[in-house]
């Protein structure tokens, strides 16, 4: 309860334009459609490094601390394209998180993170209702295709 709330939206990109980054394929990425998304990890340098990451691909993004604050966040009616939820937090961890989350309804991606990767990790999240489970760090190969699908 009352954790700190990141408010980050891309500085100088309407229209969600991410007219300077690359596709892995060396091709230009730009969003068509304002995509956004919620970072949940209890780390700051995490955080900001996430929260950066889809903010150069024009997503705008939310940060928070804890999955109380998350579950807080959608309960308040906000809705989000993409979910990033750490493993490990405190009182409500990633997996739990994800299951709250889901239990209200919402339809974002959910995408379970953690420092190592961890098969039992991997099947508590996607039981959860997680999208899918990967290690850190998160990166523009992992980023560029799920903005791309949630673009199209």
């Amino acid at each position: 309860m009352g954790a700190a709330v990141d408010h980050v939206s891309p500085m100088g990109m309407s229209g969600g334009s991410a007219e300077g980054n690359n596709k892995s394929d060396g091709q230009r990425f730009s969003c068509k459609n304002k995509l956004t998304a919620l970072v949940v990890d209890n780390g700051a340098v995490c955080r900001a490094i996430q929260t950066a990451l889809l903010r150069s691909y024009g997503v705008e993004t939310e940060a928070v601390e804890t999955g109380e604050a998350a579950v807080q966040l959608i309960a308040s009616g906000a809705t989000f394209n993409l979910i990033i939820i750490e493993m490990l937090l405190p009182v409500l961890n990633g997996p739990e998180t994800a299951r709250q989350i889901r239990a209200m309804g919402a339809q974002s991606k959910i995408l379970g993170i953690s420092a190592f990767f961890d098969e039992r990790h991997q099947q508590e999240f996607l039981a959860a209702g997680a999208d899918r489970f990967i290690e850190k760090p998160l990166s523009p190969e992992i980023v560029i295709p799920i903005i791309w699908v949630l673009d199209n």
